[in-house]
Formats: C-alpha cells, sequence, structure tokens
C-alpha cells in the first residue's frame, strides 16, 4: 500500500536566523502555529530545526528572552526528496516512525529548493490514519458478506451512563437529572460548549429508557447542506424535486420511531423546519417533501446545541414556541476547564482505551506534563483532550508521556502565561529528577541538562 505522504507535509511560512531570540522565535511559533520552525543562515542554507521542546529548554534552562536561540538549534535535520516520499510504502514509514532518530524531515524538491517540514507527530499520525483506512476496508469487505443474524435496529445507542468519566459533582448531578428524565417520553435540551460530551449523554439517556431496543437516529443539522436537511429529516414522497429517487425515501425522523432522534446543533436548523418539528412535538406527526398524507410517528426527541438560543430567539433566527416546547427538561454540561478533576482522570482512561488502539505502551504522565494538562484551559473540551492524548502517545510509544510529547498548541500556552504553569512543571520535574537521584543535585543537574551552578539557583528559586 503507497502512502499519500505528501499530503501531510507543512508548509513552511516562516525561518529563524541562528541570531533570532528567544522571544522572536516564541512570537514567529505562536503567528504561524508551525511545529518546527527551519533555521538558516544568510545564503538560505538550511542549519537545523528550533522545535517546542527547543523554546521549553530555554524556558528551563532560565535563559534570557533577548539571549539567541543558535545553541539550542537542532542540527541533525535530514532531508528528503518529494517524489521519494511520495513513493513510500506504509511498511517504509512504519520503520521510519519506530526507528528514525530525527524528530523531522526538511522535504525539498529535486532542485533542493524547501517544500516544507515533516515532522515525526505527523509521520505518525499519517501511519496512524492509514491504518484506520486499512481496517475500514476490510470491515467493509467483511460488511458486505451475508449476515444471518443481522441486528434488527441497525442504528444503535452507543454509550451508557458507564462511559462517562467523572468525579465532578456538577457532572454527577447531571448524569443524576439526566437519569430520570430517561424514565419519560419529554424533550430533552442538552447544551455545552463542543466536545463535552452531548451525545454521550444522549446515547446513554435513550440507553436508559424504555425506548432502549429501538432506533437510536442521529442528524446532525450543522452538517447537511440547508437544502437538503428538509428530505434528509423528513424524506420524501416520487418525484418530490429533481434528482429525487423514483421509490421516494424514508426519512430518518421515520427511521427513528419507537426510538429515540439526537438533533445535534438543532440551532442550525432553518426556521421552516423548526417549524415542522414543532408539529411533530405537539402532534406526533409529518408530512414527507412532495407528500399528501400525514404520517404518524413514535419518537422521543433529544437536541443539543452550544448556541445562545436566547439570543437567537430575540434575533428571530430560532423559534420561540420550540425553544420552548425544548426547554422543559434542559441539562447544561460543565466544559472541561471548570471540572479540572477529571482532566487528568480521563487522560489515564485514554491511555487504557487507546493502547490496544496504537499499539503503544504508555503507563502514565510524568508530572511535568501531568501540570500542563491540569493548567491548561481545553478549548476543545475532552474531544480536544483525547486528540492530544492520542498524539503524545504515540510519540512516546511507551513509558510515562512527558512534556515534550504534548502539541504545539499546549506548550505555546505554557510559554505565554510564562509563570505560574512553567514554573509548577519546572518545580516537579526537579523534584521527580531529585527523587529518581536519591536526592543527588549533581546527578539531577546532569539529567536535567544543566549545569550545577544553575541547578542550585533553581533549588533556592523554589525553596526546595
Amino acid at each position: 500500500m503507497t502512502m499519500r505522504l505528501h499530503d501531510w507535509i507543512q508548509p513552511i511560512s516562516a525561518f529563524l536566523r541562528p541570531d533570532d531570540t528567544m522571544e522572536e522565535a516564541a512570537r514567529i511559533m505562536l503567528d504561524s502555529g508551525l511545529d518546527v520552525l527551519a533555521v538558516r543562515d544568510a545564503s538560505g542554507r538550511i542549519l537545523g530545526g528550533f522545535s517546542s521542546s527547543s523554546l521549553y529548554q530555554m524556558i528551563v534552562e532560565n535563559v534570557s528572552f533577548t539571549a539567541p536561540i543558535r545553541n539550542y538549534i537542532k542540527t541533525d535535520a535530514v532531508t528528503a526528496r518529494m517524489d521519494k516520499l511520495s513513493e513510500m510504502t506504509l511498511e517504509q514509514l512504519e520503520q521510519m516512525v519506530s526507528h528514525g532518530p530525527e524528530g523531522y524531515r526538511v522535504v525539498v524538491d529535486e532542485h533542493q529548493r524547501i517544500i516544507g517540514m515533516l515532522t515525526k507527530a505527523r509521520m505518525a499520525r499519517a501511519l496512524l490514519e492509514s491504518r484506520k483506512q486499512s481496517i475500514s476496508c476490510q470491515h467493509d469487505d467483511i460488511s458486505r458478506l451475508p449476515e444471518k443474524n443481522a441486528l434488527k435496529h441497525p442504528f444503535q445507542a452507543m454509550y451508557s451512563w458507564d462511559h462517562i468519566i467523572t468525579s465532578d459533582k456538577r457532572m454527577k448531578h447531571c448524569i443524576a437529572l439526566a437519569a430520570k428524565t430517561a424514565r419519560h417520553h419529554t424533550p430533552l435540551l442538552l447544551r455545552g460548549e463542543s466536545g463535552t460530551g452531548k451525545e454521550l449523554f444522549a446515547h446513554a439517556v435513550h440507553q436508559e429508557s424504555d425506548r432502549a431496543h429501538g432506533p437510536f437516529i442521529t442528524v446532525n443539522c450543522a452538517s447537511i447542506p440547508e437544502h437538503l436537511l428538509e428530505a434528509e429529516f423528513l424524506g420524501y414522497e416520487s418525484g418530490a424535486f429533481t434528482g429525487a429517487d423514483r421509490a421516494g425515501r424514508i426519512g430518518k425522523l421515520e427511521l427513528a420511531g419507537g426510538g429515540t432522534l439526537f438533533l445535534d446543533e438543532i440551532g442550525d436548523m432553518p426556521l421552516a423546519l423548526q417549524a415542522k418539528l414543532l408539529r411533530v412535538l405537539e402532534g406526533k406527526d409529518f408530512f414527507r417533501v412532495g407528500g399528501s398524507r400525514p404520517i404518524h410517528t413514535d419518537v422521543r426527541i433529544i437536541a443539543a446545541t452550544h448556541a445562545p438560543l436566547e439570543e437567537m430567539m430575540a434575533a428571530k433566527t430560532f423559534r420561540a414556541d420550540l425553544y420552548y416546547r425544548l426547554h422543559i427538561m434542559t441539562l447544561t454540561i460543565p466544559p472541561l476547564r471548570q471540572r479540572r478533576s477529571d482532566i487528568l482522570l480521563l487522560a489515564n482512561a485514554f491511555i487504557r482505551q487507546l493502547n490496544p488502539v496504537l499499539n503503544t505502551r504508555v503507563t502514565g504522565i510524568e508530572d511535568a506534563a501531568q501540570e500542563v494538562l491540569y493548567q491548561y484551559d481545553w478549548p476543545g473540551n475532552i474531544r480536544q483532550l483525547r486528540n492530544v492524548m492520542e498524539r503524545g502517545m504515540i510519540l512516546a510509544e511507551e513509558g510515562e508521556l512527558s512534556f515534550a510529547d504534548l502539541p504545539e498548541e499546549i506548550a505555546q500556552t505554557a510559554a505565554r502565561t510564562g509563570g505560574d504553569v512553567v514554573h509548577a512543571a519546572e518545580k516537579r520535574e526537579i523534584e521527580r529528577t531529585l527523587r529518581e537521584t536519591n536526592g543527588n543535585k549533581t546527578k539531577a543537574a546532569r539529567l536535567l541538562g544543566i549545569s550545577r551552578s544553575a541547578f542550585y539557583e533553581k533549588l533556592k528559586k523554589y525553596r526546595m
């Protein structure tokens, strides 16, 4: 199987010079969003690379923000020809990720002109995606085989309360309320930021209800074009519009009969369709697109959104009558930054879940990395945390996940906050190293890669 590895090349939109300061390097990293910056001399020759781990090393060593980066350039940069990368097989990439010492490669064309950078993290990600595609192809082949014991309903809820990992009181209160709501057929509105677990709650409510053996159908109102959403939702009759199937089509609302219909991102539902949803909630019937016969349905509606519905009502982009019909039971799921006790709990759960999938042997998270994970605000919530852990585990492969295994946005946040997060992480790293060396300060300084005098300064700084 040949890889499309060139799709994972990171274009270089910014370069560094050896005399650039740490402050300039940090600013360019933040502005460009690049994992690694190429460093070149006045003639344009590539000298090496400057990565987020190089930046963190300078911070840990208490280097002045005005100091040049020249001593922290990684000079083991390896160039790779674009045409050779295009011919690389899955097996060759796996060998490069597993045994290649370089953290990145500078990609050049046949004339040695720089095209971009290919980091080890991106190589590993490409490998993972290729494995997933391979498994998906195998699954498709298997799914075409005759299956005598097919499920009664192909659309099943996949998650229960056991899949919601938390120690937070507010989350436990949400679960308790959701479990009570599950025993009734009342509509449920789930609110919260993207990635907080609203869909997980919807699955679990369905599993807890007396509709658990019925279908669980999901419609993402934001992902379907507006002109197709009504037909997808209600279905359509033969000849309803140009391009329609001759036999017509059953909509998701009809498919969900006897079960649950989960409307994700309901704030993106067009006003015309909102009126038809209200009819379903109040009258239990609807018309297919192009149809003249009402169709009765017995379906439980669970809706989710992160949109400000109250503001949308005021702006006349969301119907007030639908809002109040859905608002009978509302659960607001708190973001991860408001339940920090769950961050490391979830991170360790992801390690257990992902080790068999990624074929890694990660055993835990180093103290310094724990501190940064705990302090980070997680705008993408649980979904972002899972992605960060997946990336870190690919890089770590085994043992404990370290600060250097964390992605750019986490490291850059630590650099921006400059004080509390990095200092707390640094203190924990020193404590861990002292434990490892049984209190031997000379060995600890050597392991940390700093001089004894610098190490003693840090001990004094942290009153250790």
